[in-house]
């Protein structure tokens, strides 16, 4: 391919590719260019504001309307990492069911990768083993594609690692706005996917001061706490052997229910 490329083209060709997060050995497989037009070719894109240096050597596809892609870090995050989804406290609010806005976008894969800062963005990484890496779907924003955790993976994620979702009050007040869209035993299935016990309590007691059986779901056989990061005083609630050890003001609004 020529070194003299248009520019404009190559970004077409990297968007039709879904290609919107790449490093120069990709782009020159892409484009048929030798290391040193590779990056004579993406210093021009840099230049035209077509791409943007997220991290050193990986680039962002900003294409022809750049702000769209500025001003999405739920996109970026699920492009800055393979195989990955976002989740926790982002999928939360994404899917309405917290108004609480996280000032870092949690997303979760099977790789290690470090934070990551880009503008005003940062950028939180949590390690699944690969038998939790389920229950996302492709979803589209102002046209851009992301990967996300459906409805009900978001809740059984933030209650497997809750420091990732604001903590386990947060949880639960997104819990019965979950429930108007996610059926229980689709909770109860994907709780047990994931072979956490300690998930399976704190999911079995939470859905049950709201009213619903959680027949199947698996729980452990000791007592364990219901926010992890909270004390370990508190009443003990036996059936789900779950250390109630958050404020009752964090739990009145479900156990009213």
């Amino acid at each position: 391919m020529s070194e003299v490329i248009s520019s404009i083209s190559v970004a077409r060709q990297l968007h039709q590719h879904d290609l919107f997060y790449f490093t120069p050995s990709l782009l020159a497989d892409l484009t048929g260019l030798d290391r040193r037009q590779t990056y004579r070719l993406i210093a021009r894109l840099k230049a035209e504001g077509l791409v943007a240096e997220v991290e050193k050597g990986k680039f962002l596809l900003l294409g022809l309307q750049p702000e769209r892609v500025l001003s999405n870090p739920l996109f970026i995050a699920s492009h800055l990492v393979t195989p990955a989804y976002v989740s926790y406290w982002s999928a939360l609010h994404f899917h309405g069911f917290t108004e609480q806005v996280p000032l870092t976008t949690f997303v979760a894969t099977t790789r290690k990768k470090p934070p990551v800062t880009f503008r005003d963005f940062r950028f939180h990484f949590v390690i699944l083993q690969p038998r939790k890496f389920f229950g996302y779907r492709r979803e589209m924003i102002d046209d851009l594609p992301l990967l996300i955790a459906d409805e009900a993976k978001a809740i059984v994620d933030s209650l497997d690692q809750p420091r990732y979702a604001g903590g386990v009050g947060e949880i639960a007040k997104a819990l019965p706005m979950a429930l108007e869209v996610v059926d229980v035993p689709i909770l109860v299935e994907y709780a047990n996917q994931m072979g956490n016990k300690s998930l399976g309590s704190r999911l079995g007691y939470l859905l049950e001061i709201l009213g619903h059986s959680a027949d199947g779901l698996i729980r452990s056989a000791s007592p364990v706490k219901l926010d992890p990061a909270g004390p370990r005083s508190g009443r003990i609630y036996p059936r789900w052997q779950v250390v109630v050890n958050l404020p009752q003001s964090q739990l009145a609004a479900q156990e009213a229910g």
